[in-house]
């Protein structure tokens, strides 16, 4: 969600394009418009719908969430709350799961490695698919250079580390 500090709540722009492209089918590749705050509504719900009608609910929510809940509150829910593969939710539980760490210990390799899990857990989890998982952690660390949340020396760092599972 590359405009979560901006947004408040949906991401409008991505939302209609999601849409469109499922009624018009300009993309063979299938893609959310789910913001973060989207993603907390559904994680904490019990709406599995899988239907127009729960986006819309998730919508109200997310705008209403937005309204209680600074950005760092949001994040932190959600990082609490999502999926991380091998039955994991929350961040700190996978730090431990995977590395045997706090999550202050984690390098940023292993940090991406863990935000590399959230697109697909099933697919990109590191006990199931370790390959998968170093690409899309390559992705993730691409893509937080390109946005300025990382130097240049953190990124070269980073990509070029092995990460190891602990178990």
């Amino acid at each position: 969600d590359e405009n979560f500090l901006k947004h408040g709540g949906v991401d409008w722009k991505r939302t209609f394009l999601a849409v469109a492209n499922q009624l018009l089918k300009f993309s063979s590749v299938e893609f959310g418009g789910s913001t973060i705050t989207q993603q907390l509504i559904k994680n904490i719900t019990a709406d599995k719908a899988r239907d127009y009608s729960r986006k819309i609910r998730e919508i109200i929510r997310a705008l209403s969430v937005e309204t209680q809940l600074d950005k760092n509150e949001i994040l932190e829910a959600y990082l609490n709350t999502i999926a991380l593969g091998s039955g994991i939710n929350g961040v700190q539980v996978a730090a431990n799961y995977y590395f045997s760490k706090e999550l202050d210990e984690l390098t940023l390799a292993e940090c991406a490695s863990i935000a590399a899990i959230t697109k697909n857990p099933s697919r990109y989890s590191p006990a199931i698919n370790m390959e998968e998982n170093t690409y899309r952690r390559k992705v993730v660390l691409t893509k937080m250079y390109e946005l300025g949340y990382i130097t240049k020396e953190e990124y070269d760092t980073a990509y070029k580390e092995e990460v190891k599972l602990d178990f």
